[in-house]
Parts: C-alpha cells; sequence; structure tokens
C-alpha cells in the first residue's frame, strides 16, 4: 500500500518552533540582492485566504501587486507551486504570464511563456490537458458532459497504469455520491488531472472524519493511490510526485543563486525540505504561513503578512536591480 509522503513531514519542529514573526523583522537582504531569484509560492492559505468554496479563492490585493512587480524584474522568477492543477490555479490566480506553475502537488509542471511545459522527473502534462476543477453533489453528475470531456484530457496524458488506477477512484467516489445523495449531505469533489480531491471544510467534524474513511478505504485495494492529508481535504492521487519534485524542477529550470518558498500545509513540508538539501547549490529561505509544525526557518501568520512580506521584497529588489542599472523584464540567467 502507498501512502503520502507528506502525511509525516520529515524532522519537523514543535508547533510555533519557529515562532511567529512581523514579516518585517526577516532578512530579506540575501533573497533582495541575490543574483538570480526565484520565489515560488502556495496558493490557498498563502496567497489567498482558504475558503470553504475553494472556487471562491482570490489573491489578496497587495500580494497580487507585489508578485506583478516581482515578475517583472530582471533575474527574478516567479512561480506558483499549489495542490491545484495548472488550468485552474492560473485562472483562479490570474498570474503574469511568465509565471512558472507547478500544479497538482509536484505532478505537472508548466513553465510558462516559451518554456518547456514537460517534466520527465514529475511526470508532467502540458497546462492544455489539464483539468478544470469540478463540483459534484451526487453520482449522476460525476457522469455529465463535462467530465466525459475532462477524463478524455486526462487520458491522453496519464499511463495505463494511473489511468485503471483514476478509474479506480472514480467508480468508488460514484459510490460514495449515491451515499450523500442517500443521506443529503454535500460531497464535494475536485477533478485534477492527477487525482481527486475531497473537500470537508464547513462540515460537522464527525461527518468530516466518517467522509475521510470512507474516502481513503479505497487504498486498500489498490496499492498504488496516494493519499494525500491537507486544510480539510482528502486526496487520492495515482503520481507520486511532490511539492519537492515541483521544486528540484523549477531550479532546474531558474538556475537561481536564492529561492524562497512560503507554504502553509503539511504537502509544503516536501517542498521545505528539498529548498534546505540544496543548501549547497543556492541559499534558500523557506517560510511557513500558520501555525501547523514545519521545518521551515520562519513563521508569518497569514495571507495579509505574506502580502507585507512580498511587498517589501519587490521594494528591495527594485532597489537593487535598478541601483545595478538592469531594466525591468523576466528572469533568467541567460540574460547575463
Amino acid at each position: 500500500m502507498t501512502s503520502d509522503s507528506t502525511s509525516m513531514p520529515p524532522a519537523v519542529s514543535d508547533p510555533l518552533v519557529p515562532p511567529l514573526v512581523d514579516p518585517g523583522e526577516i532578512d530579506l537582504r540575501p533573497l533582495a540582492e541575490a543574483d538570480v531569484l526565484l520565489v515560488a509560492l502556495d496558493f490557498d492559505g498563502v496567497l489567498a485566504p482558504l475558503q470553504d468554496d475553494p472556487s471562491r479563492s482570490r489573491v489578496v490585493p497587495a500580494s497580487a501587486a507585489a508578485i506583478a512587480e516581482l515578475a517583472g524584474l530582471p533575474r527574478t522568477q516567479l512561480a506558483l507551486v499549489s495542490g491545484r492543477d495548472v488550468e485552474t490555479l492560473r485562472r483562479l490566480a490570474s498570474p503574469p504570464p511568465e509565471t512558472m506553475i507547478v500544479g497538482s502537488h509536484g505532478a505537472e509542471i508548466d513553465l510558462g511563456d516559451g518554456g518547456d511545459d514537460s517534466s520527465d522527473e514529475a511526470g508532467a502534462t502540458p497546462a492544455e490537458t489539464s483539468a478544470a476543477e469540478v463540483s459534484i453533489a451526487n453520482a449522476e453528475d460525476s457522469d455529465d458532459e463535462a467530465a466525459a470531456e475532462q477524463r478524455a484530457a486526462e487520458a491522453s496524458a496519464l499511463t495505463s497504469d494511473e489511468t485503471a488506477l483514476l478509474a479506480a477512484i472514480d467508480d468508488h467516489l460514484t459510490e460514495l455520491a449515491r451515499v450523500s445523495d442517500r443521506d443529503g449531505f454535500d460531497l464535494r469533489i475536485e477533478y485534477k488531472p492527477y487525482s481527486r480531491t475531497v473537500h470537508t471544510r464547513g462540515m460537522a467534524p464527525g461527518l468530516a472524519k466518517e467522509l475521510r474513511k470512507h474516502v481513503v478505504s479505497v487504498q486498500s485495494e489498490h496499492g498504488g493511490i496516494r493519499v494525500i492529508e491537507g486544510h480539510d481535504i482528502t486526496e487520492l492521487a495515482v503520481s507520486q510526485a511532490t511539492k519537492g519534485t515541483g521544486i528540484r524542477a523549477l531550479v532546474g529550470a531558474v538556475d537561481p543563486t536564492a529561492a524562497l518558498y512560503l507554504g502553509d500545509d503539511i504537502t509544503d513540508e516536501d517542498a521545505f525540505a528539498e529548498l534546505a538539501d540544496m543548501d549547497d547549490e543556492l541559499t534558500g529561505v523557506g517560510i511557513k504561513v500558520g501555525e501547523a509544525p514545519t521545518q521551515a526557518e520562519f513563521r508569518v501568520a497569514d495571507p495579509d503578512a505574506v502580502a507585507a512580506l512580498l511587498t517589501r521584497l519587490a521594494e528591495q529588489r527594485r532597489g537593487f536591480t535598478a541601483a545595478a542599472g538592469e531594466p525591468h523584464s523576466p528572469a533568467g540567467r541567460d540574460q547575463e
């Protein structure tokens, strides 16, 4: 049976270690003054406050302004790293076109305009074939035209084993949808190219616990299915890629001398760990958002604190690059 490596993040520290700090207390000079800077950010809970309805998530306006400026600065590459699929993330976050996207917890990698949007390591799929977010309340909805088109797109990118596992997940969730219809509760399922996510935010704790138990039971029958736990979600995935996989791919593409990563969920611990493992290659700074246990170096409170931090970084980075007489442009060492 395959379990998710992010369920038990390696070597995490106790809660609130590191302590919460004001974003103004974090020394950003190693990032702002880097030769080439990679800024990689989670979406939900970092750029956008968590929502009961995930389709309503939007970037905090101050963060939107900051990342737009960062994306236009020389030798600075912006990236979003999320459990969302690439297509949905681009629609909800509306990032600058040069932004690189890691979606589906590392299973999708899109290097942006003019970039290679595939990764052998991650088993990535181009953004054009990624699935849109779809929610269903009962079994009949899972067979509608949108779901059929989505599955056809997925089939072109999946291996035969992944296709079989995803079909098993869909069959399992269809049965669960019939139960939800019978018992009168909403089953919110998000369809992604390599996974299905069941959202429990807003549910009574007892119902959410029982629902999770039913969702993960399919793993006992199909050992290749990976269970990913997050903030009020349980995800069933057929790819073994992680956000750490995504960070490694981004570093390979950008070749930065410094990298920043901000994340709030347990799945982000893989990215923090990967960044720490690359300390001989670059200056890495990991920042946890919220109070969950982490191995990140710093911790800030919430998306508003993230907005303040990114605004500071954009200002300092702009001053550094302006002093060097460099015009605004997308990042990349090939501009040297």
